[in-house]
């Protein structure tokens, strides 16, 4: 089972894909990646530029399914109407590339506490058990600029996605 794993943004939305085999629950490392958007343009071409690259993604990994964090409380509601706006046209590329049915969506602590088992972790032992888990097959650090830090979380994502598929014994 392929899983596709999204921490959603405008600005940068990170990606991360992982293969789990459905025999002994192995998990493999495949790519990730962070989708970063112009802040010259305007908000609707950043979101198309989001979609269609969400849209390729699908078509050139073709997961079985999605994970995708969800938005936690913030205090700025400027951040939450962009967060929620890059959301909303994720979840209709999902539909879009026939993966409506298998998207999946996580809170934040939800993730952390499926990566490093407790909900309220920080950021630098979420990517430490990120890299943990992947067996360090990934370069993924710590800074911001490279989108990693992203990419991470979007690898959390589908680690977390991982972990309630091994509980519940989905299929995909």
């Amino acid at each position: 089972m392929r899983i596709l794993g999204i921490d959603p943004g405008t600005a940068r939305c990170g990606w991360g894909i992982i293969d789990v085999n459905k025999k002994n629950g192995e998990i493999a490392y495949i790519k990730h990646g962070c989708i970063e958007t112009d802040k010259l343009k305007s908000s609707p071409e950043r979101l198309k530029r989001l979609y269609t690259e969400i849209l390729h993604l699908i078509s050139e990994y073709r997961p079985d399914q999605i994970s995708l964090e969800l938005l936690f409380l913030f205090n700025n509601q400027k951040t939450v109407m962009k967060i929620a706006e890059a959301r909303g046209v994720i979840l209709l590329a999902a539909a879009e590339g026939g993966l409506a049915l298998q998207t999946f969506e996580y809170t934040p602590m939800q993730v952390k506490l499926a990566v490093t088992g407790y909900g309220k972790s920080d950021k630098k032992k979420v990517v430490e058990e990120v890299k943990n888990w992947l067996e360090n097959s990934c370069n993924i650090s710590f800074q911001k600029k490279d989108g990693f830090d992203d990419a991470a979380d979007a690898l959390a994502v589908a680690l977390a996605h991982y972990h309630k598929y091994i509980e519940n014994n989905m299929e995909g």
